[in-house]
């Protein structure tokens, strides 16, 4: 956080040191989820003068004052952000699966790890955005994956193995008391095969055992294969969010 911030400005906005290193620029999020226009474009004011070039705004969908204000400021709908929730304790059981799902130790990601994880970010907010270059984009997911398996960005990390290529794979952390799925992805040629459910049913196993009482899991409303998979393990939506991108 820059230290001539004033306080209500760090509870405005928060500078991010990651996406800084990743994009080669300053980038922020503003944190509040509801604004009206003007505190808004205060706000956008603020972090250009800060030389802030790329601003995220994760905002209540259904607050219309918030969403009328991003798009009049120029704000790019990047995605319609999806949480889903699951009540781990009024789950009665779990299916077995023949797939042999192990945790991934190595403190570094394979090739088609890496792989998998720009396949995850086609519909997300930093692949739907035109002005994200694809080298930049491929860089973030590197960076997530190679964070997960270290222990940095997720908990644990598991795969699923075709001979001895992974063919999938799930990164498990947690947020707000919950279990939380970051990633999860099967390589597009063994789809058909249900390994998505597996490694998600994997999850919540993995979640119960640790003693979480609820699981979520975040994914884009675009993403339907994905939205339909998480419904049929149990999970109920919980909220959406705008995720708004500003370019200043």
């Amino acid at each position: 956080m820059n230290k001539s911030l004033t306080p209500s400005s760090k509870e405005q906005f928060q500078l991010l040191k990651f996406d800084t290193k990743i994009f080669g620029f300053k980038v922020a999020k503003i944190l509040p989820d509801k604004l009206p226009l003007a505190k808004l474009r205060d706000i956008l004011t603020e972090l250009k003068n800060q030389k802030v070039r790329l601003v995220f705004w994760q905002s209540k969908s259904s607050d219309q004052k918030s969403q009328k204000a991003a798009k009049k400021l120029g704000g790019f709908l990047s995605s319609e952000q999806v949480t889903y929730l699951l009540n781990l304790k009024k789950l009665a059981s779990l299916p077995k699966t023949a797939a042999k799902i192990e945790i991934y130790r190595a403190k570094t990601p394979s090739a088609s790890m890496k792989q998998l994880a720009v396949s995850i970010g086609a519909l997300s907010r930093f692949g739907t955005d035109p002005k994200i270059p694809k080298k930049i984009f491929h860089r973030l997911y590197h960076a997530w994956i190679k964070n997960s398996v270290t222990g940095a960005a997720a908990d644990r990390v598991l795969v699923v193995r075709d001979k001895n290529k992974i063919i999938g794979m799930v990164t498990l952390s947690s947020k707000n008391g919950r279990g939380d799925i970051r990633l999860i992805a099967v390589d597009s040629k063994c789809r058909g095969k249900k390994l998505g459910t597996k490694l998600a049913y994997a999850a919540l196993k993995y979640f119960i055992k640790k003693g979480y009482a609820k699981a979520q899991v975040v994914t884009q409303k675009a993403n339907l294969p994905a939205c339909h998979l998480y419904k049929k393990c149990g999970f109920r939506l919980e909220k959406i969010d705008n995720f708004y991108h500003f370019w200043l």
